[in-house]
């Protein structure tokens, strides 16, 4: 996974550093599988600007650690492993189907898949994969699912999610 993110630098390469920083290279680059809900550049840069902090590896390395483990679950797992469901309505955050999971920094998410619409036709398109942060109470948007480097999957995180959200 980590190689994967040097040689896509320009969207992890602050979260190779992190990584880093936190001593979790062993986790990234094991033969465990791991589903990583990743944190792109801007996520972190945000967090950083938002809270006066120059360099990544300015960030106290526990906070890195625990904040990445926040964003790893066990196993790997696919969008089409996710169970199907429907969106919250009004201000609940949690819909009807998919499933909730713990990941290894103790939190807690809801994830869900949807088969979206293609040419107006209603479950023709393509499989879209949902979350939501229980313990944040926050819906976060996956820009980018089923990236799959040797040790297990990457769902890249949309660029409006700041770090600390999950």
């Amino acid at each position: 996974m980590l190689e994967y993110m040097r040689a896509h630098s320009y969207d992890w390469d602050s979260t190779v550093v992190m990584i880093e920083h936190a001593g979790l290279e062993s986790l990234f680059e094991g033969d465990e599988k791991i589903t990583f809900f990743g944190p792109t550049n801007l996520s972190i840069l945000r967090y950083m600007l938002e809270n006066n902090i120059e360099r990544v590896r300015d960030m106290d390395a526990d906070f890195c650690r625990t904040t990445l483990l926040r964003h790893v679950m066990k196993g790997k797992m696919m969008c089409s492993e996710f169970e199907p469901g429907l969106k919250a309505t009004g201000s609940e955050l949690i819909g009807s189907g998919g499933d909730t999971y713990t990941l290894m920094g103790g939190n807690k998410i809801w994830a869900y898949t949807f088969k979206e619409e293609y040419n107006s036709v209603a479950g023709m398109g393509p499989i879209r994969l949902y979350v939501a942060s229980i313990d944040a109470h926050k819906k976060i948007e996956i820009a980018s699912g089923d990236i799959e480097p040797d040790n297990g999957v990457v769902h890249s995180l949309a660029y409006n999610f700041t770090l600390g959200e999950m």
